[in-house]
């Protein structure tokens, strides 16, 4: 093993460890929000939000801790690759694991803000049963562009997670030029 896939495997379990932290500050809202507001339609949206972030949780650790080499062999490549000689070796590997990094919270911020909104409208209407009234006034909780970011957001997550290979390769190429012209300009 040499030590790109080390440092991958590092990195895999930071990444692993962070999202399951703020997954598991996550589990909870709903939980909260429910007990504000008991009514059937609270409680099965926060038992269903927490075993959907209980599913995340176990996933991610799955992913990122348990099956970290197999995920730094997808990312990198063989394991018996000889030790770099040159950092030039190493961008594709740190730029992958950056989209890799930034696709994850790409979701992540996704989750959180439909189960955010699910638990926002529902809270509303059991305000509203619980009142006895016909209340006039409806939040506006969801519009067109809200939910348009959000599928941008989402579509942009899938991307970087799968590696965003067409963008590495361009990051990598642009990058070598730079250093080529750089060394012109040192010489």
């Amino acid at each position: 093993m040499n030590n790109i896939h080390s440092f991958t495997k590092v990195i895999l379990s930071a990444i692993g460890i962070f999202f399951a932290i703020r997954i598991i500050s996550q589990m909870l809202m709903p939980l909260g929000l429910a007990r504000m507001n008991p009514s059937l339609e609270s409680v099965a949206i926060a038992i269903a939000a927490t075993l959907f972030f209980g599913l995340c949780l176990a996933v991610i650790c799955y992913a990122f801790v348990y099956k970290r080499e197999q995920l730094a062999k997808r990312i990198i490549g063989t394991i018996e690759l000889p030790e770099p000689d040159s950092q030039i070796l190493w961008l594709p590997a740190a730029f992958r694991l950056i989209c890799v990094t930034a696709g994850l919270y790409c979701l992540y911020a996704v989750l959180w803000n439909v189960v955010y909104n699910l638990m926002q409208y529902f809270s509303f209407k059991a305000d509203a049963a619980q009142s006895g009234y016909k209340v006039m006034y409806t939040p506006k909780i969801l519009n067109i562009e809200q939910i348009l970011s959000w599928l941008i957001m989402l579509a942009i997550g899938i991307y970087l997670v799968c590696g965003a290979p067409h963008f590495v390769r361009w990051q990598v190429r642009k990058t070598l030029e730079q250093c080529k012209a750089f060394e012109k300009i040192r010489q």
